[in-house]
């Protein structure tokens, strides 16, 4: 019979930062985007409109479910914020890279919205993270 040797706790904080921030990331947006939503219907003139707090909200939810489910020790969740991060660091910075471009180089706040994505991805993609999502504990309780 095989013996698992039980995980140091430094195996999983890879995995627990990722999801943590993938949890982070998913609760904002669905903040921002049920707010949004809520001060529209109040007739508030704002820059986002329906389709925008839709497109935030569901962002928020993606993300949210990829961080629970990796932090439930699943490796759909280390897949779906692998997937989320990625396709929205690579559009993130190729608006930084249009924008620039056009009205000159600055920080803002999608800098800020790229380097969290890349961190989200490189933990995510880090070997502790899919070792921790693919192993089980097997305890009572």
């Amino acid at each position: 019979m095989d013996q698992v040797r039980p995980e140091r706790p430094s195996g999983a904080v890879t995995a627990l930062v990722a999801g943590w921030l993938g949890v982070l990331v998913g609760g904002a947006g669905i903040i921002v985007g049920t707010a949004t939503a809520v001060v529209l219907a109040f007739g508030r003139e704002i820059e986002l409109d329906y389709t925008a707090a839709g497109i935030i909200g569901g962002l928020g939810v993606v993300y949210l479910l990829g961080a629970v489910l990796l932090l439930r020790r699943r490796m759909v969740g280390r897949r779906v914020l692998l997937t989320m991060s990625a396709v929205m660091a690579g559009a993130t910075l190729l608006v930084i890279v249009l924008n620039g471009s056009s009205h000159g180089w600055r920080w803002g706040p999608l800098d800020v919205w790229l380097a969290l994505n890349m961190v989200i991805l490189a933990l995510s993609l880090s070997e502790p993270t899919r070792r921790w999502a693919t192993t089980r504990w097997h305890g009572t309780g």
